[in-house]
């Protein structure tokens, strides 16, 4: 993404124990209430309850499952848990001091993830911004400091790929967040300023410093929105910015 330098510089047992029921039954047929009791035959114990054993401490076997009645569908699993995507392109250990394009890199934390994003201070970096690129790599992105607080409007001149922009003013509160869509190139029979003219600007909705680019549906997965607080050394990426003027200045 570029923005126009324009004066609208528009981011989850064992065995089981059986009860038993059976009562011991005596017939006692023809005994009169005057009749002794008869004995037992010798050797025979009396009669006695029966023993059960004492429960013992090896691990009980787990009960199988249910069988599903006939015509009953069987109980669904567990849903899995989904799988995260891979990150195929970690940042480096070691901040980098300059990206592919000569410019400085800073190191934030957006929704608790970092971030490796390239500063653009100067003129021609912020006027370049992400134009031209065929991806915008995966924890990457651009960060842009502005000289001072202004409404601000970023636009998709000569872009290849859908961007998510957020700004931000002084206080670290995002004022708007947009995903910049691509649009047709410029034509062979088009000027460059009829191009421009019908590019859409997406603007800052209030006074803003800084603006930050990432690849499409970024802050939306991150949580970022208008409101939102992003709790940066503001000061620190403003003396990186002030830095990268000076030296481009004396090229």
């Amino acid at each position: 993404m570029r923005a126009p330098l324009i004066a609208a510089m528009t981011v989850m047992g064992l065995g089981t124990m059986v009860s038993v029921g059976a009562s011991l039954m005596s017939t006692m047929e023809g005994k009169r209430p005057q009749d002794a009791p008869k004995q037992a035959p010798a050797g025979v114990p009396p009669t006695s309850p029966p023993v059960v054993p004492p429960a013992s401490d090896a691990p009980s076997t787990p009960a199988a499952p249910p069988t599903p009645a006939v015509g009953e569908a069987p109980p669904a699993a567990a849903p899995a848990a989904p799988a995260q995507p891979a990150d195929d392109d970690p940042l480096p250990a070691q901040i980098p001091n300059l990206s592919d394009a000569g410019l400085p890199v800073v190191r934030l934390t957006l929704g608790a993830e970092p971030f490796d994003l390239e500063l653009a201070a100067t003129d021609a970096a912020i006027t370049k911004g992400l134009s031209g690129r065929d991806r915008v790599r995966r924890h990457r992105g651009m960060l842009f400091v502005m000289p001072y607080s202004r409404e601000l409007g970023f636009w998709m001149v000569d872009c290849l790929v859908p961007i998510d922009i957020a700004y931000v003013n002084e206080q670290g509160i995002v004022t708007a967040v947009h995903t910049m869509k691509t649009e047709p190139p410029q034509r062979a029979d088009e000027s460059r300023g009829a191009y421009e003219v019908r590019l859409p600007r997406y603007p800052s909705g209030a006074k803003a410093r800084y603006a930050i680019e990432l690849a499409a549906g970024e802050f939306a997965r991150l949580g970022i929105a208008k409101g939102s607080e992003i709790k940066v050394d503001w000061q620190g990426v403003n003396t990186v910015a002030r830095a990268a003027r000076v030296a481009g200045s004396k090229r």
